[in-house]
């Protein structure tokens, strides 16, 4: 009979090698993602490996390892005798770009021994790297996990903002402030065509991406920019930041500087992480794990990339955040807006 002690090291043990196994079957979802493995096995009732390498040129002995290791992890179903399938909930989460429930987006590209490296140094430093540092994986990662949500913006949440439809239909000035590669903006710029949008962030190679992809908007521009930066006074009838707050350097300055910027019957509509105001609250979220480790990587680490960033990280902007730097930058009104379907961002309106 086990000690008590010999029992819980087991737990402990197991528990620890089942992190190790999410980082190794997350590596294999995203091989299975850049070579189409998924998509070649949608709508199949029973693929092997022969099939699955016939059908996308791939070496059938390479193809027949990532099968077995995606169905023993319950990616795919194993059927018997090494026949697989791709259940209708699986093609949904791994394949369909406009569910809410879209996964594959998750599984992007590791981080490079640079970037790791200095994530490290960073411990000791206190300084940590911009969303720009790292490199195309991240941008991709960013387009595909909010892109079923970003297509629900004109429908669902702008009519929320009470006269904007109208406005942009009939033509407006529109910021959006960490706008990345442009996906969130330029839904907006296809559902109101005539409203005149611009977008900007300080991750050149993001800019670089959306002026590429969206060179045929002419209702569009991208430039690099902080928030803390802009310039115009009552210029906007609309100002958004989608998931970026938490990742600035400095937040309230880019308070302060759209509460300037916007006009006077103007609103600012913001997306942020769904988060609580202390850690035992955030604990009851059931990726609350993940989140951290995203923050130690990426969003607080942006956060700190400037000397005296503000480092408020994946969960630092919960709604009492948020309404108390309006309320220090000027704004008077802010409302959490009734969108559910999202299940890790809060979308909050802000007017003067």
């Amino acid at each position: 009979m086990k000690s008590d002690y010999a029992e819980r090291l087991q737990q402990y043990a197991q528990r620890v090698i089942g992190y190790k196994t999410g980082e190794v079957v997350s590596q294999m979802i995203h091989i299975g993602d850049e070579l189409g493995l998924y998509e070649a096995m949608s709508g199949k009732g029973s693929v092997d490996a022969t099939i699955l390498a016939e059908a996308t040129g791939l070496d059938e002995r390479w193809v027949l390892e990532w099968l077995r290791g995606q169905g023993a992890a319950g990616i795919i179903d194993h059927l018997g005798e090494e026949h697989f399938q791709l259940s209708d909930v699986a093609a949904d989460a791994m394949l369909n770009t406009e569910s809410p429930a879209y996964l594959s987006g998750f599984f992007f590209k590791s981080p490079s021994h640079e970037v790791i490296d200095k994530t490290i140094d960073a411990f000791r430093t206190g300084q940590g790297l911009s969303w720009g540092a790292h490199g195309e994986g991240a941008s991709h990662f960013l387009c595909r996990t909010n892109r079923p949500f970003h297509m629900l913006l004109a429908d669902r949440v702008i009519p929320q903002i009470e006269g904007m439809v109208e406005r942009l239909s009939s033509g407006g000035a529109v910021l959006d402030v960490g706008c990345g590669s442009g996906t969130a903006l330029t839904e907006l710029a296809k559902a109101f065509p005539n409203s005149r949008f611009l977008g900007i962030d300080p991750a050149a190679n993001m800019i670089d991406e959306a002026n590429e992809r969206y060179a045929g908007m002419s209702n569009v521009d991208f430039e690099v920019g902080y928030g803390e930066e802009i310039d115009g006074t009552n210029k906007y009838d609309l100002v958004t930041t989608f998931d970026c707050m938490h990742d600035m350097t400095d937040p309230k300055g880019t308070m302060r500087a759209v509460r300037g910027s916007i006009k006077e019957d103007g609103a600012w509509l913001i997306k942020d992480i769904r988060s609580q105001d202390t850690y035992e609250q955030n604990l009851e979220n059931p990726v609350a794990a993940m989140m951290y480790g995203f923050s130690v990587m990426y969003c607080m680490s942006s956060a700190l990339s400037k000397p005296g960033g503000a480092g408020l990280g994946t969960l630092g902007f919960p709604p009492s955040v948020c309404k108390s730097m309006g309320v220090d930058a000027g704004f008077s009104r802010f409302k959490i807006l009734d969108f559910d379907d999202d299940p890790f961002n809060f979308y909050y309106e802000l007017r003067q």
